[in-house]
C-alpha cells in the first residue's frame, strides 16, 4: 500500500505499543514522540475521528490476555487489530524537514538523518462488536437472591473499576449492557440477579394485583414502589420495573416478551426438557394478570422439537452457548437441524458486528433452503 510521508504520519504520531503490553490485561495507550528502540513502537492506522479523539486528551486502551483475542477501546468503541503490510518501506525517524521548511539558498546540503526503524507492517483498527457474554460470568459468581438472603455484612460482587479492566469492551458498551441484563448494583457492587429472585419479584406484585383486583395499567408507579418496598431495596425494585414493565409517565403495563422468558427460565432449567403440552400448560398458569404467552416468546431461551415423541420444550438459553461461531452452530444444529432466520437470531445476533449481520453470518458459516417458501438454515456439514 502506497502512502505519501503526510498519510504516513497520520498513521499515528507513534504508539508505544510492545507485544508484552498487549498480553497485560489493561494497558493504557500513550502516544509519545520519544523513541527509545523500533522493536518496542508499532504502527497504528486511525481515523480521522480516533486521531481527533487521541488529540483531545483522551486514551486508548488495550484489552486481552494469552486467552483472548487483543482489541482496543476507546470510550464508546471496540476495535479489533489487524496486522496489514506495505507495498513499501516506512521510515520512522523523530523529525523530517518538509519540502517547504528548506530555504531555497542555491546550494545543496546534505544532512545526517536518524532512523529508529523500517517498518513494513502496521496495525488496523476495525470497528467491532464486543462479546459481552464475559460480564455475565463474572457477575453470575455473585448472584443476588434478595434482601433476606444475604447473610455475609460486607459487599460482594465487582466494582465497575473491576468491569472495565476484565472485560473486552468500552467503558460505554460496559454500562450499556449493565442496563439491559439483570445486574444491579449492591453496596457499590455488581452483581447479576438470580432468575428465582426475579421470579419471586413478579409473583409477588401479582398477587398483590390480584388480592386487591386490579390490573397492572390501573395502579401507579407510586403505587408499586410502595407495594414493593417490603419486598426489595428501592435500587433493586426499580432495576425490575425497568426489567419488566414499560412505564409511559404514570402508564404501566407488562413486557409480554421479557415477563414470559423469566417464567421459562425459571421452570425449564431442572428437567431441562419438559413435555411440550404440560410446558404451555403451566407456562401460561404461571402468567401475572393479563400477560399472554407466545412461543415466538421462547427464542432465546428455548426451543420447541416437535420432531420427539412426545414434542419437547428444551432449555437453551443464549447465554450458555459459546461465544465462537462455529461452536455456537454446531450446538444449535445438533439441536434442531434446520432453523427459521426469525428462530435463530437472538442465538446470532450477539456474535454479529459492523461488518457482518445475522443474515451474512448464517450465509457465511451455514447452509441455507427454501421449503414451501419458507428459507431454513441447517449446518454445512
Amino acid at each position: 500500500m502506497d502512502r505519501s510521508l503526510q498519510q504516513v504520519n497520520t498513521i499515528l504520531n507513534l504508539a508505544k505499543l510492545t507485544e508484552s503490553d498487549i498480553k497485560k490485561d489493561s494497558h493504557v495507550l500513550q502516544f509519545i514522540p520519544q523513541i527509545l528502540d523500533s522493536k518496542q513502537v508499532k504502527l497504528l492506522e486511525v481515523s480521522k475521528d480516533t486521531l481527533e479523539y487521541i488529540n483531545s486528551g483522551e486514551c486508548l486502551f488495550i484489552k486481552g490476555n494469552e486467552d483472548a483475542h487483543v482489541i482496543i477501546c476507546s470510550n464508546s468503541n471496540s476495535f479489533e487489530l489487524k496486522e496489514a503490510e506495505t507495498s513499501n518501506s516506512m521510515l520512522l525517524m523523530p523529525s523530517l524537514l518538509q519540502g517547504t521548511l528548506i530555504e531555497d539558498t542555491g546550494s545543496r546540503t546534505l544532512k545526517k538523518q536518524e532512523v529508529f526503524g523500517v517498518y513494513h507492517t502496521y496495525y488496523e483498527m476495525r470497528l467491532t462488536r464486543p462479546k459481552l457474554q464475559s460480564l455475565r460470568n463474572a457477575l453470575a459468581k455473585y448472584p443476588y437472591r434478595g434482601k433476606n438472603s444475604e447473610v455475609i455484612k460486607e459487599a460482594v460482587g465487582q466494582s465497575f473499576t473491576e468491569l472495565k479492566v476484565m472485560i473486552q469492551a468500552s467503558e460505554e458498551e460496559i454500562i450499556n449492557q449493565l442496563q439491559e441484563m439483570p445486574a444491579a448494583k449492591v453496596r457499590g457492587k455488581w452483581r447479576l440477579l438470580d432468575v428465582g429472585f426475579l421470579f419471586g419479584w413478579v409473583s409477588y406484585l401479582d398477587s398483590i394485583l390480584r388480592e386487591k383486583k386490579l390490573s397492572l395499567e390501573e395502579v401507579t408507579l407510586a403505587n408499586i414502589e410502595n407495594w414493593m418496598g417490603l419486598y426489595d431495596t428501592e435500587d433493586i425494585n426499580a432495576k425490575c420495573i425497568s426489567l419488566f414493565m414499560e412505564v409511559d409517565g404514570n402508564s404501566l403495563r407488562w413486557k409480554p416478551e421479557a415477563v414470559s422468558q423469566l417464567f421459562a427460565l425459571y421452570l425449564l432449567p431442572e428437567l431441562r426438557a419438559f413435555d411440550s403440552k404440560d410446558f404451555f400448560t403451566a407456562w401460561q398458569q404461571s402468567m401475572p394478570v393479563g400477560v399472554m404467552t407466545n412461543e415466538e416468546h421462547l427464542n432465546g431461551v428455548a426451543l420447541v422439537d416437535y420432531d420427539s415423541n412426545p414434542s419437547l420444550v428444551k432449555y437453551l438459553p443464549e447465554f450458555e452457548l459459546p461465544e465462537e461461531i462455529n461452536e455456537r452452530l454446531d450446538i444449535l444444529f445438533r439441536n434442531r437441524a434446520k432453523w427459521t432466520l426469525q428462530s435463530i437470531t437472538p442465538y446470532v445476533q450477539p456474535l454479529t458486528d459492523n461488518n457482518l449481520n445475522v443474515a451474512a453470518l448464517l450465509t457465511k458459516y451455514a447452509r441455507s433452503s427454501t421449503i414451501n417458501g419458507v428459507k431454513y438454515y441447517s449446518s454445512k456439514y
